[in-house]
């Protein structure tokens, strides 16, 4: 139901009132108005109040339509605050801006064509795709053509990928931004110029350029990856980017030191990282890694569900050692804080690791509730397997077999 006009005058008239909270609750009522309140609540962008700017703004962005973004439109030439709140009215409005941002893109001021760009970019959408290219080519500017570039890369406009690859030979933080659109665009032609940043003196555009061949991850992107782990100068840092890259991608690069290369991302990594690493790791059998892992494990509160998956993680890829005496051992490292030994003798009884018993026996009459519940399950499971065992069956009621120590696989 549309706001009669006696209404709209006194929530006007309220919204010149010295009470700060009644021009506040009257910007929150106009929020239902029209056309005709649209000028009144702009002004009250400048209001002193930060609570009536943001009514006022939440209302203009409620209200909606080209009229609104046309008129809200030359606040990008304003103060910063100011310029601000315009840019988040335009962005909430979206598709009925788009049209009117056109002629901004061949403003005079730098400013209010990168803030045209960077609309374009957050709302996703352009009636001129041939403009931003032609933006990212010639104008003069180096920030409004990173501004381009990330149009282009949030439009995943693939036509414009070759002037993505010119841009690359642009000022190092163009070439960044372009890096980056390419990599939204996964475009497999660009991948030879792509590679040749590879070789950059910036370790910036190397390391991105690492990120874009990942994302577009063709058998030549990553072949690219391959011949980079070569290269007699590559750093740690992008060699470790470059392995991450590549197990994202499902490969594990075969090359000298892999192993403890894997084991420091690992160590060092977040969770991403240590949930790449750890295919490697399993993979290559690497038991300087068994300790790290565990312990790992042993950090996450195994009731949180949040956790669940990492948990199942990490015991599948520990169990690719077998009963090994490695693993078996830390049941007496005194490193392991409780929650890692817990899920040590949890994962031996799973795995049916008779070895274990002796030591998981003395266990079982722990303090700590934990490890001596952990130590029941454990020794029921493996005292199960015996009794199979014992009378000539394969394995126990749930189908487990005894495993006996397998021998690490180089």
């Amino acid at each position: 139901m549309s706001m009669t006009s006696q209404k709209v005058k006194e929530l006007l008239r309220d919204l010149e009132n010295a009470d700060s909270s009644k021009r506040r609750v009257a910007a929150e009522h106009l929020s239902a108005g029209d056309e005709r309140v649209v000028l009144p609540l702009i002004k009250a962008l400048r209001d002193e109040n930060q609570g009536v700017q943001d009514a006022a703004m939440r209302s203009l962005i409620s209200i909606g339509g080209e009229a609104t973004a046309y008129m809200v439109l030359p606040l990008l030439r304003d103060e910063v605050v100011i310029r601000n709140m315009a840019v988040i009215i335009l962005q909430e409005l979206g598709g009925v801006a788009v049209p009117l941002l056109g002629a901004l893109l061949r403003d005079k001021d730098d400013d209010v064509r990168k803030f045209a760009l960077d609309l374009i970019s957050d709302i996703g959408e352009c009636r001129t795709p041939d403009v931003l290219r032609e933006i990212l080519q010639r104008d003069p500017n180096p920030n409004v053509r990173v501004s381009a570039a990330k149009a282009i890369g949030s439009l995943r406009l693939t036509e414009a990928a070759p002037a993505l690859v010119d841009a690359l030979r642009d000022t190092e933080w163009v070439s960044f931004a372009a890096l980056e659109a390419l990599a939204a665009t996964g475009d497999d032609r660009s991948v030879e110029a792509v590679a040749e940043l590879l070789m950059s003196p910036g370790e910036v555009v190397r390391s991105e350029a690492i990120t874009c061949l990942a994302s577009i991850g063709t058998e030549k992107a990553l072949g690219a990856l391959m011949e980079h782990l070569e290269w007699e100068e590559i750093s740690d840092y992008e060699k470790a980017l470059t392995v991450k890259s590549l197990l994202s991608a499902g490969i594990i690069p075969e090359i000298k030191g892999i192993g403890q290369l894997l084991l420091d991302i690992f160590i060092n990594g977040g969770w991403d990282d240590k949930m790449l690493a750890l295919m490697g790791l399993a993979a290559f059998k690497e038991e300087k890694a068994i300790f790290p892992m565990v312990d790992a494990a042993g950090s996450l509160d195994p009731s949180s569900p949040d956790y669940e998956g990492r948990i199942e993680e990490l015991k599948s890829a520990l169990k690719g050692f077998g009963c090994a005496p490695a693993l078996i051992g830390l049941l007496r490292d005194d490193r392991l804080k409780f929650r890692g030994v817990a899920f040590l003798i949890e994962l031996l009884g799973e795995m049916g690791c008779a070895e274990a018993v002796p030591v998981i026996e003395t266990m079982k009459d722990s303090s700590i509730i934990a490890i001596k519940n952990a130590s029941s399950r454990a020794l029921r499971l493996l005292g199960g397997i015996r009794r199979s065992e014992k009378d000539g069956k394969p394995g126990s009621e749930d189908g487990q077999t005894t495993r006996r120590h397998e021998e690490k696989i180089d």
